[in-house]
């Protein structure tokens, strides 16, 4: 099976109908539901949305607590995604990373989620971010933004 997973950008620009990149992510999440088993979402990508959410840094109109979580609470719940989250057994990867003097430590969270998602048989991770995963050679990287 070809699992596919999204980044948190995905979904936070498939949520925000004021930014430019919210047509192509929704559509993205939009067809991810046709076929929902073979999709799965990372817990780390929820805890990072709903941050996201609440900022008014990144949004004009930040989320309240309860709103936030409710979108949360629909896309996790509702969409029929699978689910997955990091595994103490993952780390001895991590570490093989870590070591290396040329690792960015800003990038620890982006490889902590790689590694969660490369464990769980994720073939295609859609990100705007792709240079931040290329290095890492786990998935078919797309970014949905310039690639729908």
């Amino acid at each position: 099976m070809n699992l596919k997973s999204l980044d948190t950008n995905i979904l936070l620009y498939a949520i925000n109908v004021d930014c430019a990149e919210h047509k192509n992510c929704s559509a993205l999440v939009r067809t991810s539901i046709e076929e929902p088993g073979e999709w799965i979402v990372a817990d780390q990508v929820w805890f990072e949305l709903y941050r996201l959410l609440r900022s008014n840094v990144v949004l004009k109109k930040p989320l309240s607590a309860k709103d936030a979580s409710e979108a949360i609470s629909y896309y996790r719940h509702k969409m029929g995604w699978l689910h997955c989250a990091w595994d103490v057994h993952f780390m001895k990867q991590l570490e093989t990373v870590w070591k290396v003097n040329s690792f960015s430590a800003s990038k620890s969270f982006d490889l902590i989620l790689a590694i969660t998602l490369k464990n769980f048989g994720v073939k295609t991770f859609y990100t705007r971010n792709t240079k931040d995963f290329e290095k890492l050679k786990y998935f078919n990287l797309v970014n949905p933004i310039i690639n729908l």
